[in-house]
C-alpha cells in the first residue's frame, strides 16, 4: 500500500507534489501554533522554546544516522552559531507572541515574514531592489496595520513580538542563503536546532517550572511537529515553482482559525481576514515576480 501511494505520488506533476508539501507544512506550522497556545497558559514561553530546541535534535537523530558523520562536515561553524542566536531570538518571539494574541492575528501577521527576508536581502546582500519589490513591501506592512489597527484597536506586546520574529527570521534566512551555498538543507535544518540549544537552555535556567507527563508529551510533540513542518516546506519549494506552490501556505491561516475555534473559542474579526490576505497577496506578488526576474536571461 506504503508503494502504491509512493509511485502515485511521484508520478504527479512537479507542481502538484509541492502544492501538497506546502499544504502539509501548513497543517503542522497551524498545530504548533495550536500547542504553543495551549502551553502558554501553565508555562512560560521560554520554556515552551526550549522544549522546540531539545525535542527539535531528537527528530533529526534517524537522519543524522542514515547519513552519517559526514552530514556535519561544514564550513560555516561560526554562521551556524549566529544563526543559533537568531533562531533563538525569532523562537521567542513567535512563541511570545503567540501567548498573548489570537491565533489567527499571529498567523496574519506572520505572513510579512518573507518581506522581511526581500527587504533583508537588499540591504545586507546589495540584491538588486526593483520598483515591484517595494511595492510589495509597502502593500505588505499596510496589510499588517489592517490587522494591527494602531488606534482603534489596543496593541499589545505580543503584536511587537511577533514582529520581532520576523526580523530575526530574516537575518537568520540570509546567513541560510550563506551555508547553502556548500551545505545540503538538511545539515543547516540540524545546525540550527543544536546551536539554539545552548541559547535556549541558559534562558530556560531562570523561568524553569517542572512540567507535568502531559506537558513533556506535548513539548516532544512540538518539537516533532516544528521539525517536521520546516522539513516538508523545504521540500515543496526545492519540488514546485515558487510561484505555483507559495499560494498553499495561505491554508496555515485556516488551519489556524479552525485551531483557535475548536480549542480556544476565539474568532477573527473581519479585520484580521482582510489584512492577512492584503499581506499574503503581497508576499506572492513579490515571490512571482522575483521568480520571472530570475528565469529572465541575462541581456
Amino acid at each position: 500500500m506504503i508503494q502504491f501511494v509512493q509511485t502515485t505520488f511521484t508520478r504527479l506533476p512537479a507542481s502538484v507534489q509541492g502544492a501538497i508539501w506546502m499544504t502539509l507544512s501548513a497543517v503542522f506550522f497551524a498545530a504548533q501554533a495550536g500547542i504553543v497556545r495551549y502551553l502558554a497558559q501553565d508555562l512560560h514561553f521560554i520554556e515552551i522554546s526550549f522544549f522546540r530546541a531539545i525535542f527539535g535534535i531528537v527528530v533529526m537523530l534517524p537522519w543524522l544516522i542514515r547519513v552519517g558523520s559526514a552530514a556535519l562536515k561544514t564550513p560555516h561553524t561560526r554562521l551556524y552559531i549566529g544563526r543559533g542566536f537568531l533562531g533563538t531570538m525569532a523562537m521567542y518571539g513567535w512563541f511570545g507572541g503567540l501567548a498573548l494574541v489570537p491565533l489567527a492575528d499571529a498567523t496574519a501577521i506572520s505572513f510579512t515574514f518573507p518581506l522581511f527576508i526581500a527587504l533583508s536581502g537588499v540591504i545586507f546582500l546589495k540584491e538588486h531592489a526593483h520598483l515591484t519589490r517595494w511595492i510589495a513591501l509597502a502593500v505588505g506592512f499596510a496589510g499588517t496595520l489592517i490587522v494591527i489597527r494602531p488606534g482603534f484597536h489596543e496593541v499589545n506586546i505580543g503584536v511587537f513580538m511577533v514582529i520581532g520574529a520576523g526580523i530575526c527570521i530574516a537575518g537568520s534566512a540570509m546567513i541560510l542563503k550563506i551555508c547553502l551555498h556548500t551545505d545540503q538543507p538538511d545539515t543547516a535544518a540540524l545546525y540550527q536546532v543544536v546551536y539554539m540549544l545552548p541559547f535556549a537552555l541558559i534562558a530556560v535556567l531562570f523561568v524553569w517550572e517542572w512540567p507535568t507527563w502531559e506537558q513533556w508529551f506535548w513539548g516532544f510533540m512540538l518539537g516533532c511537529l516544528s521539525t517536521t513542518a520546516q522539513r516538508l516546506y523545504s521540500r515543496a519549494f526545492t519540488t514546485g515553482d515558487v510561484g505555483s506552490i507559495a499560494p498553499f501556505d495561505f491554508t496555515r491561516l485556516p488551519f489556524v482559525i479552525a485551531i483557535g475555534f475548536v480549542v480556544f473559542s476565539e474568532l477573527p474579526d473581519v479585520w484580521t481576514i482582510i489584512g492577512g490576505t492584503v499581506i499574503f497577496a503581497a508576499s506572492i506578488f513579490a515571490g512571482q515576480t522575483e521568480s520571472r526576474r530570475s528565469r529572465k536571461p541575462d541581456t
